[in-house]
């Protein structure tokens, strides 16, 4: 039987026969670092999250290890070179992720050009909206431009629902054969989405000089990761009016979000939070389980494995 740590409290209906699950109390929802390379000396496997950092002290204290399974379709928390030093997959979960996150992007696009949050803040302060015949904060979504920066499985999803609601696309992926360049898709768009991994190279990706090149009319989601987002940068924009909003789902310095970003009204945040779903998390427990059962089972590697190319087994 797979001895095995999560570092979150997951569900365990999610959990097949064949795994023993060493997990926190619901009660505190996770280990702390401590905590966590405490119990890894005795694992064969261990599961964790975009906020548990799993570098050289987390596989120094865990010698069994096997293999590593993060949650999420990013997994810039884990220093995949170390693991693949020591001979250990990591795995990742890229399907069970895709609906769920494509769904919260819309919704934070829906929320943010039609006002929906706008609306329910005013209404909670005042008990009242003005009369105002005409509104000039909000967007209608047919007819206008989607610029997606990441056109994976992802990117791909939003553009499938964005159609539906006839906008037009825009793709800015050097995998894909229709990219544009960023500094020639950016003053296009009415809506830039982002939805690329964090990597060294897309640190601060959109700043003041890439924010200078779209419209003052123009919207920004993001659901990827909070530093591809130069936040200093984009407050600056919302500010003086060069752009007219913003919807976060992740920030540069979660899981604090700054002042500055919380008194923006022009803002939309949510937590980091387009999986924090009971049954997305069993599906995406369920992807990551079946990836190590397999691994175990006929010592090959699943498609999931982030570091497949670099390991030979």
């Amino acid at each position: 039987m797979m001895k095995i740590a999560f570092s979150h409290h997951f569900p365990t209906e999610a959990v097949p026969d064949g795994f023993s699950v060493i997990q926190p109390p619901q009660t505190s929802g996770f280990f702390t670092s401590d905590q966590l390379q405490r119990i890894l000396g005795e694992v064969d496997a261990c599961i964790c999250m975009a906020d548990t950092p799993f570098g050289k002290a987390e596989f120094a204290a865990a010698p069994k290890l096997r293999m590593l399974g993060n949650l999420g379709s990013g997994y810039n928390n884990v220093d995949v070179d170390e693991a693949t030093r020591r001979g250990i997959p990591v795995f990742n979960t890229p399907t069970a992720v895709v609906n769920p996150t494509a769904e919260m992007t819309m919704s934070l696009l829906l929320g943010l050009c039609r006002g929906v949050v706008r609306y329910d803040r005013t209404l909670r302060t005042d008990g009242i909206c003005p009369k105002e015949l005409l509104s000039y904060a909000d967007m209608t979504l047919a007819g206008k431009t989607l610029g997606v920066v990441g056109y994976g499985r992802i990117g791909q999803k939003v553009a499938e629902l964005a159609r539906t609601f006839g906008m037009r696309i825009l793709i800015c992926d050097s995998h894909h054969q229709e990219s544009l360049p960023l500094e020639e898709l950016l003053p296009q768009v009415d809506v830039l989405t982002l939805h690329l991994p964090y990597r060294a190279e897309n640190h601060h990706l959109i700043n003041a000089h890439t924010l200078s090149l779209m419209k003052s009319s123009a919207y920004l989601l993001n659901v990827a990761r909070g530093p591809i987002v130069e936040e200093k940068a984009l407050v600056e924009a919302l500010k003086t009016g060069h752009l007219k909003g913003a919807a976060l789902d992740v920030h540069e310095f979660e899981p604090l979000v700054s002042q500055a970003i919380r008194d923006l009204p022009n803002v939309v945040i949510t937590p980091h939070i387009s999986t924090n779903l009971a049954e997305v998390r069993s599906a995406m427990l369920a992807e990551l389980l079946e990836g190590m059962r397999f691994f175990q089972e006929t010592h090959t590697l699943p498609a999931n494995t982030v570091n497949k190319r670099e390991l030979s087994y």
